[in-house]
């Protein structure tokens, strides 16, 4: 069944991530609670690809619902885009329930909020990173679906739109 509504697990979110790539993974589980769990396969190929990380104590925790910052996280590294709070710009939103620059997800809520020009640049150890470069307007998405809608709708009700 489809839950248009419906919270989204952190098994069902990793599965979906990691169904973008061709990913294999041939070695023992990352985690010791997903052994037997359906998407045992795919959260080792999330894991093994950088795409998850569980929590301090080793576990994945595959039936807890995911959070908005776990999922930006996902997504970010799905991207692959590497936000580094040192590189950001001071014209950028911020968000008053991601003031804390010193929390894990921080640079990733910054990431996804923002949108940006920016040059990807390698550190001493050739890890990538962004260096924003340019905020760029905050867009009306609303009144660019309604363009694209008008533009692409049938005058007669039931016809199909080329």
């Amino acid at each position: 069944s489809f839950h248009p509504n419906g919270y989204i697990t952190r098994a069902e979110f990793a599965t979906i991530a990691v169904r973008f790539f061709d990913l294999s993974y041939q070695g023992e589980d990352l985690f010791p609670d997903i052994d037997g769990h359906w998407a045992q396969d795919y959260i080792n190929q999330a894991a093994d690809a950088g795409i998850i990380e569980g929590y301090p104590d080793g576990t994945f925790g595959p039936q807890k619902q995911i959070t908005r910052a776990e999922a930006v996280t996902m997504v970010n590294r799905t991207l692959d885009r590497h936000p580094d709070p040192d590189h950001f710009l001071e014209d950028m939103l911020v968000w008053p329930d991601n003031l804390d620059t010193e929390a894990w997800y921080y640079a990733d809520i910054q990431e996804a909020t923002n949108s940006h020009e920016y040059q990807v640049k390698k550190d001493a150890q050739g890890n990538e990173y962004e260096v924003w470069t340019k905020i760029l307007p905050i867009r009306d998405w609303e009144a660019l679906e309604k363009e694209w809608s008008d533009a692409n709708s049938s005058e007669n009700p039931g016809d199909v739109a080329g």
